[in-house]
């Protein structure tokens, strides 16, 4: 078998950095691409394993990996009024808060009474963080998050410095209150190609957008919250192209977008959907969801499947009047973490009340980590040159991997795409037969003397 063929049958495509802490055994659900491994980037992945306090003041934080404001001078939508002060970093988690605006207290930029959207009685003060560097395709951008639990979108996304594109990681709209509803089951799975003069704003907006899942009882803010002992949702997006986005929600996907089509997971089935339009129009259905013309469903996710949807299709997806000029999402972006009271929430009368905003069990949304991967071309052939080194190395012809280690081995598990152990071994080992395993990927994790390797491979007999 030559060396090819060899790269083709098992795959080792990702190592996990040594100091990945937070997320060191979790595995990167998404395929860095044929010969290829994930390579942290250091610069923009944080564990907030460290404290930062509040600041009255642009600060940077995080070995200035962030500052606690957005990345222009607006200061929010709706009634929003993003402030220096509502963050801070307690040693575990990235601490993003809301409260009721007031005068006293209240630091810089806003100075005035607030009176956003006529309302000067339901300004609502709000943190906000801005990356120091950006991202750029190809890339995974995935974190653990914890939504506040009230009436307020927690965020975390994508944004050119210019405002013009925007990929949404994570748009969830918290908790219950007297007007519940207005998508709080759901994560809103989408993105935005601007126009900025004079202001044009699409974004998909087909029911395939919006993600729930049935532990999801009452709100995705009283499922995070968690009567108080927080639960954390890990979501990600892979960037693969200007017109190629991968939604990841606890390690599985979920959601594709693909030049003029989409795949999304609802259940156990994926449904491949393609837009139209009339007349230059976008179409929608009469319930006001832009229509999702069916095209094929599996029971597997199938690129080719999507692919077909996609040439079958005439109105991209991802920016179907061209406002990016046919270059679609080509820009680089900042990562942008933030509460906020959006305007259509508002206008609707669904914003939270005093009491709700004065309680800091609620109020407050949390990050555990947010971690930063880009593909690299240095598959290596893995010779030892290091003491206390671990090698894994695949053996196709016998259906096996071969384990290489200069230290005593503790631990062994063998992971499938789900986060389910379906290997475990306690000894050293030499080999490890692979001949019960189905065809599909899955992630290797060795433990040895308080360090652990990670790699991805993949199956195909």
């Amino acid at each position: 078998m030559n060396k090819k063929q060899l790269l083709t049958y098992f795959l080792l495509l990702s190592i996990f950095n040594i100091f990945a802490q937070d997320w060191a055994n979790i595995p990167v659900p998404a395929d860095a691409g044929t010969d290829k491994n994930w390579e942290l980037q250091t610069t923009l992945s944080d564990d907030f394993n460290y404290t930062f306090n509040p600041a009255t003041t642009k600060s940077n934080f995080g070995n200035n990996k962030w500052y606690n404001f957005y990345h222009n001078a607006w200061d929010g939508p709706g009634t929003t009024y993003w402030k220096y002060n509502h963050v801070w970093v307690d040693g575990s988690d990235l601490i993003i808060t809301s409260s009721r605006w007031n005068q006293t207290g209240e630091d810089m930029p806003i100075t005035n009474s607030p009176n956003k959207m006529n309302k000067p009685n339901d300004g609502i003060s709000a943190g906000c963080i801005t990356s120091n560097n950006k991202v750029l395709y190809p890339v995974f951008v995935e974190a653990s998050v914890s939504v506040a639990n009230i009436a307020l979108a927690s965020d975390v996304w994508l944004l050119s410095p210019d405002d013009t594109q925007e990929i949404d990681i994570i748009e969830c709209y918290g908790g219950a209150d007297s007007n519940n509803g207005f998508f709080a089951k759901d994560i809103h799975l989408s993105h935005h190609s601007f126009v900025r003069q004079p202001f044009q704003d699409y974004q998909p907006r087909g029911k395939n957008t919006w993600y729930t899942r049935s532990d999801i009882t009452t709100s995705w803010g009283d499922y995070c919250w968690n009567n108080g002992a927080r639960k954390y949702v890990e979501i990600g997006v892979n960037w693969i192209s200007p017109v190629h986005f991968e939604y990841y929600i606890d390690g599985e996907l979920v959601r594709v977008l693909y030049d003029k089509a989409s795949a999304t997971k609802k259940g156990s089935t994926w449904y491949y959907t393609y837009p139209s339009m009339t007349n230059g129009t976008l179409d929608f259905d009469s319930n006001g969801y832009q229509t999702e013309n069916p095209f094929a469903t599996s029971s597997s996710y199938s690129f080719s499947t999507l692919q077909n949807a996609s040439n079958t299709s005439s109105v991209s997806i991802i920016d179907p009047y061209n406002y990016q000029n046919g270059q679609g999402f080509s820009k680089e972006l900042d990562i942008i973490i933030n509460v906020e009271s959006q305007n259509w929430h508002v206008a609707a009368g669904r914003t939270p009340n005093d009491a709700l905003l004065s309680d800091p069990s609620k109020n407050t949304m949390k990050v555990d980590w947010i971690r930063v991967y880009k593909p690299t071309s240095s598959l290596s052939t893995e010779t030892p040159t290091q003491s206390n080194s671990i090698h894994i190395y695949p053996v196709p012809a016998n259906q096996t991997l071969h384990i290489k280690s200069e230290q005593k081995i503790d631990d062994i598990k063998i992971y499938n795409t789900l986060g389910v152990i379906v290997y475990q071994q306690t000894t050293s080992v030499e080999t490890i037969p692979l001949d019960q395993l189905n065809n599909g990927v899955y992630f290797i994790s060795i433990n040895a003397n308080n360090k652990t390797t990670t790699k991805r491979f993949v199956v195909q007999h």
